[in-house]
């Protein structure tokens, strides 16, 4: 009997320590994989939402405005500027500058929305947390302006090369750690810190009358 309770006892720790090292192998890492697409599906979604809401208005105000003969319409462009970040950590390896295989999987993802908008001027902004550049990579890589830097030029030639982005539609700007969005003092600030910023620019139409004296 007293066998049978050991038996049974081990059998116990056995299962518990297989439910522990399942759940941080495997469905730990599924979990937050799944969190990551759930941010970038919803940054892509409130990207197409401020797009709807501009042409939503751009109809409204095109649908009201009148031209009597006197009047004549005069058409003028504002440009609009969205945003988009995206994490390094998607894109890169740890304190590495190349696209991985699935960074480049997320620029085509978010490009191909970007693009449909026809003629759109793209600004790659590099960003870091503010972590010294490890002694392995300071020969390389002195400081974090370069580590950005070398990053937002990836993903331009990316975005030209693979997507085929015009030339004369593409710039890349270097900001290391100057421009934190984030606390650096805690791991998820330094995270978030990590990014490239897509910079979104396009023109869009704004119709005026003008009276013809």
């Amino acid at each position: 009997m007293r066998f049978l309770v050991f038996l049974l006892i081990i059998v116990i720790i056995f299962l518990s320590f297989s439910y522990f090292y399942y759940y941080n192998q495997k469905f730990k890492p599924a979990v937050e994989r799944y969190d990551e697409i759930v941010k970038e599906n919803k940054t892509l979604t409130e990207y197409l939402n401020k797009l709807r809401e501009e042409n939503i208005k751009k109809d409204s105000l095109l649908s009201v405005i009148k031209t009597p003969k006197n009047e004549e319409k005069k058409t003028d462009l504002k440009e609009v500027e969205t945003r988009i970040p995206i994490l390094s950590d998607d894109l890169f390896n740890p304190g590495g500058y190349d696209l991985t295989k699935n960074g480049r999987g997320l620029l085509k993802k978010f490009s191909e929305v970007l693009l449909k908008d026809g003629d759109v001027e793209i600004i790659v902004e590099g960003h870091t947390d503010n972590d010294k550049i490890g002694s392995k990579m300071k020969s390389l890589i002195p400081t974090n302006w370069e580590l950005s830097a070398l990053r937002a030029i990836n993903v331009l030639k990316f975005l030209k090369d693979s997507l085929n982005v015009k030339e004369e539609k593409l710039s890349a700007i270097a900001y290391g750690s100057s421009r934190p969005v984030a606390d650096n003092s805690t791991a998820e600030g330094k995270k978030q810190n990590r990014r490239i910023e897509l910079v979104i620019k396009r023109s869009v139409d704004t119709v005026d009358t003008v009276e013809d004296n």
